[in-house]
């Protein structure tokens, strides 16, 4: 085999094998960037899905299951990336009961005969929760729906890239204690006090 070519057909495969080890990524952030996440009970927290590293992105359709005996989920708000074009927006928030995970199902696409090109992450949505109960290691997981085929993103050829997906844990913690208004009467007396005792020594030395 001539030598320019085998050089030439390894370095393809070479850039193909790095090709198809890219996977487009769905991935799951709290509000400190993370996707492990502390909470106080009581309090409201988002969970933001993002997308990245996916070409030619014409719609997208998965649940985000949670604990709902420990978290409630108050609201879907679309990230809008298709903007004008988007043609069709479900979403619907299932509580569950007992063991059964509560479930929030997303999913959007486009009018356009193009899709997006996506190199850094850019935001799906955003779930409003509630902290409900003091709990450790509540796991919020992506997944395709049961409903629809099992692709998380559709290609504007119908068809759908491999896809590596990171959910998230939440830990709900005690909420804080806030101080007795007498305490704080307290030291701002001893603030008074101290600050007239200060100004009595400078006129004395005056």
């Amino acid at each position: 085999m001539n030598k320019h070519l085998l050089t030439k057909l390894m370095a393809l495969a070479f850039v193909g094998f790095f090709q198809t080890a890219e996977a487009a990524t769905l991935n799951l952030q709290f509000p400190n960037g993370q996707n492990i996440y502390s909470a106080a009970k009581n309090s409201i927290f988002d969970a933001n899905i993002y997308v990245s590293n996916v070409n030619d992105l014409a719609g997208f359709d998965f649940d985000l299951t949670y604990n709902s005996t420990n978290f409630s989920a108050e609201l879907l708000t679309t990230g809008n990336i298709f903007g004008a074009d988007t043609v069709s927006f479900a979403s619907t928030i299932t509580p569950g009961v007992g063991a059964i995970l509560g479930r929030i199902h997303f999913a959007e696409s486009t009018l356009s005969t193009t899709g997006l090109n996506i190199a850094s992450p850019t935001l799906l949505g955003t779930v409003k929760f509630k902290a409900l109960n003091i709990s450790q290691g509540n796991f919020l997981s992506i997944t395709a729906d049961p409903v629809s085929p099992s692709q998380l993103l559709f290609l504007s050829d119908g068809s759908g890239p491999a896809t590596g997906v990171t959910g998230g844990t939440a830990h709900i913690t005690a909420a804080p204690v806030p101080l007795p208004a007498s305490v704080l009467l307290f030291a701002s007396g001893l603030l008074a006090v101290f600050g007239v005792k200060k100004n009595k020594a400078r006129k004395w030395v005056a």
